[in-house]
């Protein structure tokens, strides 16, 4: 569409600002770089490719907002994190956090999965679909975690060109 935002310029645009807004509300770095990711899966998924710009950035910080706030509302029905040992571990009730994938967002997931180089899939495989976080991610690569960042944007950057080019 004429007129509208490139994409991956935007995203790379704004990747740093939404992290470190993010960052100075969670306090550490882990918890900022999952939720920045969120951050722009979701836009992803609910992108309007019509948008202006300069309100595509007001729109995605409005999302890290919801995504902060889904984050809080979280932590605290959860409750502070305690040691876990194989007596706590047995309490703990079965419950799933989120609602089963669709087939049709489960086919969407594999199509963009096996247009992407292999890197990226497999970064995105583990953690997204295995809930890796970075550390675990960048042993398994045998890549630095700073590494990990970086073929994780490009992987959520490819990713939204190739579903971007079905519209």
């Amino acid at each position: 569409m004429e007129g509208s935002p490139n994409l991956e310029g935007v995203f790379s645009r704004y990747l740093d600002p939404v992290y470190r807004f993010l960052y100075t509300r969670v306090g550490n770095r882990e918890d900022a770089e999952d939720l920045t990711s969120e951050v722009f899966l979701k836009a992803t998924r609910q992108l309007d490719r019509s948008r202006p710009e300069a309100s595509m950035a007001k729109w995605l910080f409005t999302v890290a907002q919801t995504v902060l706030a889904d984050h809080w509302r979280q932590y605290y029905r959860s409750g502070a994190p305690v040691q876990l040992d194989e007596t706590r571990a047995a309490e703990i009730p079965d419950r799933g956090h989120s609602p089963a994938p669709t087939e049709k967002s489960e086919a969407l997931v594999a199509a963009v999965l096996e247009q992407l180089p292999e890197r990226y899939r497999r970064v995105l495989e583990l953690r997204f679909l295995q809930g890796y976080s970075i550390q675990e991610t960048a042993r398994e690569m045998k890549v630095t975690p700073d590494n990990v960042k970086v073929i994780q944007h490009r992987a959520l950057a490819k990713a939204v060109q190739i579903t971007g080019e079905w519209s």
